[in-house]
């Protein structure tokens, strides 16, 4: 596992392949982080992300150290795709990224059935959840940030993060017993 302070440090002196290291590191989860605000869209979220790096390179002092990298720029991507779909509200928001279901290698075609019924009911509730509700948890169990940090990310504070991931969480575990319906409080 790579030291983020410290790659970032040498960036400040000076290090572009410090820079790289970091975004290889963190740039495909923080364009699929940012589809998730684009309804979907890959692409858009690619140019996100490039304005992302693009901002941290240029204003690199604006960092704080107390915060890991990764919840610095997956901050700044959170605020720069509201930004972007504010200004081009033609995007939904809550759309469904069908390029997960194909993603992955199969053994025989027994395993991919199964397998392929299981992530539809899994990707059947998580679309059902409310966008904010599907933030959170992604941070929680894709990128394993804190609740703290994902407080930080999606500008809430610890309390509002600890419901919204128990409430995403029991909408997941109830929601083929409930028939399938949408997410109500």
């Amino acid at each position: 596992m790579i030291d983020d302070k410290k790659l970032y440090k040498d960036f400040l002196n000076g290090s572009i392949e410090a820079f790289e290291t970091l975004v290889i590191e963190y740039k495909d989860n923080l364009i699929y982080f940012i589809s998730r605000y684009t309804g979907g869209d890959l692409s858009t979220a690619e140019d996100i992300a490039q304005d992302v790096f693009a901002y941290v390179y240029v204003y690199k002092e604006k960092y704080d150290f107390n915060y890991s990298f990764k919840t610095y720029i997956f901050t700044l991507g959170k605020n720069k795709a509201i930004d972007f779909m504010r200004k081009h509200s033609r995007l939904s928001f809550n759309s469904y990224d069908e390029e997960l279901e194909k993603s992955s290698d199969y053994k025989t075609i027994e395993d991919k059935i199964v397998d392929d019924e299981e992530k539809k009911l899994v990707f059947d509730s998580y679309k059902k959840l409310k966008p904010e509700y599907q933030r959170a948890l992604y941070l929680y169990v894709f990128e394993e940030l804190s609740y703290k940090e994902i407080s930080r990310v999606m500008g809430k504070s610890l309390p509002q993060i600890k419901i919204l991931i128990h409430r995403a969480r029991n909408f997941m575990r109830t929601f083929n017993g409930r028939g399938g319906q949408e997410y109500e409080e």
